[in-house]
């Protein structure tokens, strides 16, 4: 068992209690999980029909209920290592076992954990296995994607994609911003994923351990700005929850607060942080006596903030407060060179790495995006890349133009005519090319008269190679 099993569950009872355990139950193999004494702790739905139990054994000792008890998951407990052998039951069903001792990373034994497969497969049988292969193969990526979007995980400099000069100076110089206790102001374009260099900044920080409190201030309504902020006391106002609620800076305290899109904070609400900044005292709704947070700032704004406080919609002195570590993100056109790895990053996230790995790129979709604008940065490039990954058909493994989003290539053709005419080229360079193909493959079978041997001989080619050539040509043949 790896340290990060042992994370997990520190006993296999554990695993045979958790959610976790029911993945077994998609197997056709029978699985069966015993303690250090071999007390079973769980079995999955196929161990029970393999060997005939009408009724769970967990609970029941190994030697209750298999003849074969003592050569098989008592000798396995008892030397410590995997025994292969037969399982006999007291009603005389059968099968073959392998019996796994598993061992934390101490070498203290935990328990045993038995496959067990039947001694005879059928045909059927057979099928349904290949079958359980591949549902896992489909689950295992569906996991791998939720585990890379999953809820809460906050982002770390080495977990951002980008290995351009623009990525890796930030990148540098966050990390040194990072150590500091002042207020730290990200300025980037809508959508070049200042959330996720917020949350590297935190988990960089000494606070990395503590909350992270993000706060979109052009998300919250006016009048729920201040409760949502700094919180209320019970009954401070009629519908306010009875318990009170605790704010976003309160929650913050020892922690980091994250207030994007601060540049739409209303000016009272910007009155309110600059106090808060400076004494670290909140201003809790109905609350007569005095709450500190201690809470690190990070706020970031798409907006000019020097030319809001020339219209006098943004605070001179809150500016000059927040802006004392400038850190700006750069934009994808300035970082072109990233955008093949924010591609494989973003096709591993979409489809798993198991099926992205059998995606290929083609040029022509690499030239069309290294010369795009991108106005919607990192986030335009995933919605672009996501529909093309989803256009594709199965059996392609080709990520060609013609997946692409039409409104994408519309865009491209109006903004950049230059990018979509090289790109246009290519393409039809390419279909012209397939076009020869298909009728050099059509010709030489119909010389051939449909015979495949012959037809490979003819165009200097292995059969094999022949075969996949008219699969992925779609050239038509008969049986």
């Amino acid at each position: 068992m790896r340290k990060s099993d042992e994370l997990l569950f520190t006993s296999l009872e554990d695993l045979a209690k958790s959610s976790y355990s029911k993945i077994f139950d998609f197997l056709h193999t029978g699985i069966g999980i015993l303690s250090t004494e071999g007390i079973f702790l769980y079995t999955n739905t196929a161990f029970a029909k393999l060997f005939n139990f009408n009724e769970s054994i967990v609970g029941s000792h190994v030697s209750e209920v298999f003849l074969t008890a003592e050569q098989g998951v008592m000798e396995a407990l008892r030397t410590r290592t995997m025994t292969i052998c037969s399982s006999v039951t007291k009603d005389n069903a059968q099968g073959v076992s392998f019996r796994y001792p598993i061992e934390d990373a101490d070498g203290k034994l935990l328990g045993v954990i038995v496959e067990a497969i039947p001694t005879k497969i059928g045909r059927g049988r057979l099928a349904d296995l290949l079958n359980t292969v591949k549902n896992l193969e489909e689950k295992a990526d569906y996991l791998e994607r939720k585990m890379l979007q999953k809820p809460g995980m906050l982002h770390t400099f080495d977990s951002i994609v980008g290995e351009s000069d623009p990525m890796l100076e930030m990148k540098k110089l966050g990390r040194r911003f990072a150590k500091s206790t002042e207020p730290i102001l990200l300025f980037g374009e809508s959508g070049t994923g200042k959330e996720l260099i917020a949350q590297a900044l935190h988990s960089a920080s000494e606070r990395a351990l503590k909350p992270f409190v993000a706060v979109n201030c052009a998300a919250l309504p006016q009048e729920l700005m201040e409760s949502e902020l700094f919180g209320y006391e019970a009954g401070s106002f009629t519908g306010a929850k009875a318990g009170g609620m605790k704010g976003k800076f309160e929650l913050a305290d020892n922690g980091t607060i994250f207030l994007d899109e601060i540049g739409d904070l209303p000016l009272a609400m910007q009155a309110k942080l600059l106090r808060v900044l400076e004494s670290g005292e909140i201003q809790k709704i109905g609350h007569t006596g005095r709450l500190h947070s201690d809470f690190r700032l990070i706020a970031a704004t798409n907006k000019n903030l020097l030319k809001l406080v020339d219209e006098e919609r943004f605070r001179e002195d809150l500016y000059h407060r927040l802006n004392i570590l400038e850190l700006a993100i750069p934009p994808l056109r300035e970082r072109a060179s990233d955008i093949p790895l924010l591609i494989r990053h973003f096709m591993g996230a979409a489809l798993g790495r198991k099926r992205a790995k059998e995606i290929h790129v083609s040029n022509e979709v690499y030239r069309m995006f290294g010369g795009y604008a991108w106005r919607g940065n990192i986030r335009e490039l995933r919605n672009v890349l996501t529909f093309a990954l989803y256009n594709i058909e199965d059996g392609e493994d080709i990520l060609t133009i013609r997946h692409l989003p039409a409104r994408f290539l519309r865009e491209v053709n109006e903004e950049h005519p230059e990018i979509a005419k090289s790109a246009g080229k290519t393409h039809n360079l390419a279909q012209a090319s397939a076009d020869a193909e298909r009728k050099a493959l059509l010709s030489a079978l119909v010389s051939a008269k449909n015979n495949k041997t012959v037809a490979a001989r003819l165009l200097g080619i292995s059969r094999n190679k022949l075969y996949k050539k008219i699969h992925d040509l779609g050239v038509p043949v008969s049986q």
